[in-house]
């Protein structure tokens, strides 16, 4: 049982081993803007879906401000009286006056599909680095392995040290008991 020391000890680059560690760095770190990023455009998403909601609302009211308007002029003895009434009524029951049409539903929609598929592009592409980045450190650890660097225990001194050290406790335990 010994410990071998390599007869041909690689010099260590510190140099590289720093820029990896700040490249890791910088990946976490744009890796971690990326999610905040991500999560800003889902919390803008959310919000214009939001206000998306209350236009479809203020649309529906001025429909339903419409159809009150016409009953008051089919209904009244003089169209001057309906048009007030109906003006008036509008007025108390819009909360909104917005003209919305569906194109510029259909370009908020198609602005937010293209920002998450660049985002997801940006988030491959993070991925792909790292799992290059893993391939690389697994293939330096087979090369220290494959050179029989560092320390390892054969089978059989495995079993004679956990033997020794069995009935070292076991004498040591009874020289204990006897003196005591």
């Amino acid at each position: 049982m010994g410990i071998r020391k390599s007869k041909i000890t690689p010099s260590i680059n510190v140099d590289d081993m720093l820029k990896k560690a700040e490249i890791s760095h910088e990946i976490e770190t744009e890796k971690l803007d990326v999610d905040k990023r991500l999560k800003e455009i889902c919390e803008i998403k959310e919000t214009l879906l939001k206000i998306q909601q209350d236009l479809q609302d203020a649309i529906k009211a001025e429909g339903n401000a419409s159809v009150v308007l016409k009953k008051a002029i089919s209904n009244s003895n003089s169209i001057v009286n309906g048009i007030c009434n109906a003006i008036v009524k509008a007025e108390q029951n819009t909360e909104f006056r917005a003209t919305i049409k569906s194109e510029h539903f259909a370009q908020l929609q198609q602005l937010l599909n293209q920002s998450v598929k660049t985002w997801e592009t940006i988030l491959e592409n993070h991925r792909s680095e790292q799992t290059k980045m893993l391939t690389e450190h697994e293939s330096n650890i087979r090369k220290i392995l494959k050179r029989n660097e560092g320390i390892w225990f054969s089978d059989f001194w495995m079993k004679v040290l956990v033997i020794f050290l069995f009935v070292y406790t076991i004498v040591l335990g009874l020289v204990v008991y006897c003196v005591t």
